[in-house]
């Protein structure tokens, strides 16, 4: 049976490329992110698809990774360039070209071989920043 580590690799590996029918969420899972939230695998397998539109060579790198039992906790660097719309809450963000690199952490909880939550965090400000939306 496969243990935590396993289906976080799974689902980092997934996102990576672009397989969402590799993704090892659960039928009931969840997803927090800054700015929204998605229940249900087809759910979180939009929220996510928001974010390979936005930036079409987005990699997820992990740098750390605990488990315990059926929890984890990661952090990483997500790195990409903004050559897709982004859609958010607030409306519509027209590709900058801009690079980015962002540090996030997330924990999660799995169930056997699927990925029941994953609650992440990263700066929206560095993020902001880094696409050039903020003010001088």
């Amino acid at each position: 049976m496969p243990d935590a580590k396993d289906v976080i690799l799974k689902h980092i590996a997934a996102v990576n490329d672009r397989d969402s029918s590799a993704d090892p969420w659960a039928a009931d899972a969840e997803l927090v992110a800054p700015g929204g939230q998605a229940t249900g695998r087809d759910d979180v397998i939009s929220f996510l698809g928001v974010f390979h539109e936005a930036f079409p060579d987005l990699r997820l790198e992990i740098k750390q990774l605990l488990t315990d039992g059926p929890a984890a906790a990661a952090e990483g660097t997500l790195a990409g360039t903004h050559d897709g719309v982004l859609h958010t809450p607030n409306g519509d963000v027209a590709p900058t070209g801009r690079a980015v690199e962002l540090r996030w952490a997330a924990v999660y909880a799995t169930d056997g071989d699927t990925l029941k939550s994953e609650h992440l965090f990263f700066d929206q400000m560095d993020f902001l920043g880094q696409l050039g939306l903020l003010p001088d």
